[in-house]
């Protein structure tokens, strides 16, 4: 059983300690952070380690790094934590659920989070310190770079690119054969059909209120 410790201490890293308690390969035995933020969030039962002092409680040479911050500032704050954790001498691990489903011969990214769910398809590309969350299809030759997040049920169409540091919210759609500029912003729900610019955010309309109530609703149009 290989000991782990999580890099973050807010909700992913509650999240990702509640799957890893049910995963016989590891053993859950803390979090670090980023000193101003060592004394909040914790997670019932377990300690947090002030990133200052992490080498000297969790040993490089014992134990290994799984990433779990969000993705704050375009996952800014994520891919510096991970290059930081990689020169103190870690090894991140690349976490794939067991109900997770990988058929491409690509390696999953070092520091990369696959969760249940989520299927990767042959020939797809997954880059470092990616979150892949649950439900997520990733088709045949797409690619997505480092230091991107993927929400619950986004798909990313065959051939499709999503570039570095990018944002996919949940059930978004990148039409096959699109390239997703770096450092964007895809709202929940949106569907890419075209090739993005980099740093742009791109939104699906919001539901509007329609004017009938849900019973004249029903009994006019049925449901």
């Amino acid at each position: 059983m290989k000991k782990i410790f999580l890099a973050g201490n807010a909700i992913t890293a509650e999240i990702l300690s509640s799957y890893l308690s049910q995963d016989m390969r590891y053993e859950v035995v803390g979090f670090t952070t980023d000193d101003e933020f060592a004394a909040q969030g914790t997670v019932s039962g377990y300690r947090t380690v002030a990133f200052s002092k992490v080498q000297g409680v969790f040993s490089p040479d014992t134990h290994s790094v799984i990433m779990a911050m969000g993705y704050n500032d375009l996952n800014r704050a994520r891919e510096s934590m991970f290059v930081r954790l990689k020169a103190l001498g870690y090894d991140v691990e690349t976490y794939t659920h067991p109900d997770a489903r990988i058929y491409t011969d690509h390696p999953v990214g070092e520091g990369s989070v696959v969760l249940p769910g989520a299927i990767i398809e042959p020939s797809a590309c997954v880059g470092a310190n990616c979150i892949v969350w649950s439900n997520v299809t990733l088709a045949h030759h797409c690619r997505v770079d480092d230091h991107c997040w993927v929400a619950a049920g986004a798909v990313v169409s065959g051939q499709a690119k999503v570039q570095r540091n990018t944002f996919l919210g949940v059930n978004c759609t990148v039409v096959n054969a699109v390239t997703v500029g770096e450092f964007n912003v895809i709202g929940a729900g949106a569907m890419i059909s075209r090739d993005t610019k980099p740093h742009s955010v791109y939104l699906a309309r919001s539901a509007e209120p329609f004017r009938y109530s849900s019973d004249d609703y029903v009994k006019h149009f049925g449901i």
